[in-house]
């Protein structure tokens, strides 16, 4: 009976495995913000650049807005409409990239001609996958000056995006947030 407990150590393993994995890929402060004195927050409204985003963008971005709200919440801010402290930006991409294997000798092709052969090893593409980064940008509305700038990478399954992994990724950014109130 010790197959079980190896079951279930490779089953978990293979849950860990396929979670997702964030980056923070950016994370910049400017040191001179009094992150004491901000106590309300709001979000730019994005349909003033386009008035008709798509519907699974405007979806994910929505996604994105209850994250961050609960991240700043936690942290003491509140969220408001009139004259805020914090103005926050929010911008999402997917990019389709490329995945690569470089070549070894071993798959060089056999040559027997002249001595000028020369072989050289390269990236050969063996996959596709998509890729998703979110950025935030948290401008003090007094200054209009931009006081932190975070973004954060993963790659994205096939199927959709769920909530869930939005706050995970969000949670992760939040834990470089150069302010607190609580």
């Amino acid at each position: 009976m010790k197959i079980v407990p190896g079951i279930a150590l490779m089953l978990f393993a293979l849950v860990i495995g396929c979670s997702p994995s964030y980056r923070v890929t950016q994370n910049k402060t400017d040191k001179s913000a009094t992150w004491s004195a901000y106590r309300t927050f709001a979000f730019i409204d994005t349909n003033r650049i386009s008035p008709s985003p798509q519907d699974a963008y405007q979806a994910v971005v929505e996604q994105i807005k209850r994250a961050v709200t609960t991240e700043l919440t936690n942290r003491g801010y509140q969220q408001t409409k009139d004259n805020p402290d914090l103005l926050v930006n929010i911008g999402a991409v997917m990019k389709e990239k490329t995945q690569t294997r470089q070549t070894t000798i071993y798959e060089a092709p056999f040559y027997t001609g002249q001595r000028r052969y020369h072989w050289q090893s390269q990236e050969v593409p063996v996959g596709t996958y998509q890729e998703g980064t979110v950025n935030l940008h948290v401008v003090d509305s007094q200054r209009n000056a931009l006081i932190w700038d975070v973004a954060v990478s993963s790659v994205l399954n096939r199927q959709q995006v769920t909530p869930v992994q939005v706050g995970e990724a969000i949670h992760k950014v939040f834990t470089k947030f150069p302010g607190s109130r609580s």
